[in-house]
Formats: C-alpha cells, sequence, structure tokens
C-alpha cells in the first residue's frame, strides 16, 4: 500500500485556511493542541490509502492468486514485508492496524535465483523447481506462439537451442528467447537455419558476448560455423 502524499498535502492546504475555526472556541492552550491534534488520524484514513496488489489481494471478496513476480529482485526491506503476509496472511498498517485477509489468496513467487532468498521466506514456501522444458514440448510453444513458423525451421530451432544450453553459459537462453529468434527469423525470411542466418542472428538468442563467443566456437568445432562465403539474402 502506499499513502497519497499529493492528497495529504492538498487536505494540509486546506486545514490550515480553516485553522482559525478549529482553535475559535478552545479556551486553553492544552485544549487547542488537543483539536489539532485529533486532526491527525484524517491524513492517514482510508481516506488517503492506495491499496496495492498485496493489500488488493487481502481484501479481495472473493478468493484470488497473487503472483509475486522476480521475487529476487525486490528489496530485502520488501522480503521481509512479506513474511508477515505469507504467516499470517494479514498485513499491518501502523497508522489504521492490522488488515487479514478475508479469503486466503493463492500465492505464487518467482525467482531466477539473482540473489539467495532468507530461510524466513523459504520457510514459508513450498518449493519447485521448473527446468527448462522438453525439446517436444518447446517445438509445441514455438508452433503455438510463432505463426508462419516453418516446422522443419522450428524443429531445427528447438535442436540448437537445445544443444546450447548444455555449455557452460552466463545465461542460457530462455524460452521468451527462443521465441524471439524464432520470430526474427520469420520476418527475415530465413527458410533454414543454415550457419550464416545462425551467425547473423545469434545474438537475438544470447546476450553476453562471452556466451556469443562460446557458441560460435561451438558451432564451428562441430563444422556448423559460418562460412566466409556470401551471408544468406535477407
Amino acid at each position: 500500500y502506499e499513502w497519497a502524499y499529493p492528497k495529504q498535502l492538498l487536505y494540509t492546504q486546506l486545514l490550515r485556511e480553516r485553522l482559525g475555526e478549529v482553535l475559535a472556541e478552545a479556551e486553553t492552550l492544552e485544549e487547542a493542541v488537543d483539536r489539532v491534534a485529533g486532526l491527525e488520524d484524517i491524513f492517514f484514513s482510508e481516506r488517503f490509502l492506495l491499496a496495492r496488489p498485496l493489500l488488493e489481494a487481502l481484501r479481495s471478496p472473493d478468493p484470488a492468486v497473487l503472483l509475486v513476480d522476480e521475487v529476487d529482485k525486490a528489496d530485502p526491506e520488501f522480503e521481509a514485508f512479506l513474511l508477515e503476509l505469507l504467516a499470517e496472511f494479514q498485513v499491518s498498517i501502523p497508522e489504521l492496524g492490522v488488515v487479514r485477509a478475508r479469503h486466503r489468496p493463492a500465492v505464487f513467487l518467482t525467482s531466477n535465483e539473482t540473489r539467495e532468498m532468507s530461510d524466513a521466506l523459504k520457510r514459508r514456501c513450498l518449493h519447485l523447481y521448473i527446468d527448462f522444458p522438453s525439446a517436444e514440448r518447446e517445438l509445441a510453444i514455438l508452433t503455438r506462439k510463432v505463426p508462419g513458423l516453418d516446422e522443419a525451421l522450428a524443429r531445427s530451432v528447438v535442436a540448437l537451442v537445445q544443444e546450447l544450453r548444455t555449455l557452460d553459459l552466463k545465461k542460457a537462453p530462455s524460452v521468451s528467447e527462443t521465441l524471439d529468434w524464432a520470430r526474427a527469423l520469420v520476418v527475415l525470411g530465413a527458410g533454414t537455419l543454415d550457419p550464416a542466418w545462425v551467425d547473423r542472428t545469434l545474438d537475438v538468442l544470447l546476450k553476453y558476448e562471452g556466451d556469443l563467443e562460446r557458441a560460435r566456437a561451438h558451432l564451428s568445432a562441430t563444422g556448423r560455423g559460418a562460412g566466409e562465403g556470401p551471408a544468406a539474402d535477407s
């Protein structure tokens, strides 16, 4: 959640203009201070609360699914904030109190292991490792997601991607990058995955120069490197 700061600021200006009316009937300084203090709760109330997905999931009138995608890219403070939600299915808002779930949401956290998650967070989760898909599954994804992709070209793309994932790469190509590569080949009019096309488009699939060099060296060693002749027409 967040507080609507611009709205709070606007109300503060309005209060400043009406402050004389608020204090007009105060007979003592203590009474005047009490009157001003009584207005503090106005600025931290539901009127100014901006519910974000975590709070929305807890307040949903119907059972909700809450996805916290790539939680390892969030800061440690947010990770600590999740502990209460995952353990008690509630969120503590200091100014308002505790908000408990109307229905316990189904919570999914995804991570690419870019950093180590805390033991406290992992204890609150059931761990499921999702590996790269099989060649058959990846081919089915390509066929569904890339219109106009020739079946033979799709099989060649999947076979090479699966092969490159066995190399010691800094970042093995994901399914998303396989899709990007296949779309690029379709747009460029590649009919087959010959060495020239691979060499010209490999940077769509691999995102680090070291990975590109390693992949090209592997392809050259297996007799599939790009030749010195003219490249295929684009």
